[in-house]
């Protein structure tokens, strides 16, 4: 009967050291940059996702934020607080034309018969095990939620995918325009 009982501690003692070891060669830096497609214009779409201020009736699950910064109707950044009101990430949402073919790059004349709603979040996590949690969950838990949230507002039942390719080349076609 001991050698159970010492046998599943050691087991408890494993795990424990396992999560923790993991948990320290996990980044303590976090960016989780993901999209969703809206069939709505960016003015339409903006008064719904600005409404991150206090939990919104479709999104409860939010966690606690508080505006930083907002450009127009086009960006938002929020900082991500915790039950403390500690800063522990920070949110910058964006809602970007479309057109029929696709992004609109800035400064170009188009129609915008769509929007892409993209959320870039940034979080830090000092405490090991929940790293080596975090880096396990490869989704990005809230951020899909809440696109998919906005989404469902439009009646969009779409999946939030990742989106750092599109606007890594949305931004180089910027650049080269204003050049």
């Amino acid at each position: 009967m001991m050698n159970w009982i010492l046998l599943v501690m050691g087991l408890v003692v494993a795990v424990v050291v396992a999560l923790m070891l993991g948990g320290m060669m996990a980044p303590k830096q976090r960016r989780v940059v993901r999209g969703i497609r809206l069939p709505v214009t960016p003015d339409e779409a903006w008064p719904v996702v600005r409404q991150v201020d206090g939990p919104p009736r479709w999104c409860a699950s939010l966690p606690n934020m508080r505006v930083v910064q907002e450009q127009d109707a086009v960006q938002l950044v929020l900082d991500v607080l915790d039950d403390d009101n500690v800063v522990t990430g920070q949110w910058q949402l964006a809602v970007l034309p479309l057109a029929q073919t696709g992004l609109i790059p800035q400064g170009e004349e188009q129609t915008a018969v769509a929007s892409l709603l993209v959320l870039a979040e940034q979080s830090s996590m000092g405490n090991p095990v929940m790293r080596m949690v975090r880096s396990v969950d490869r989704g990005a838990g809230r951020v899909d939620t809440f696109l998919e949230a906005v989404a469902q507002q439009f009646g969009v039942d779409e999946r939030a995918t990742d989106v750092s390719e599109t606007i890594g080349r949305l931004v180089s076609a910027s650049r080269r325009s204003a050049d």
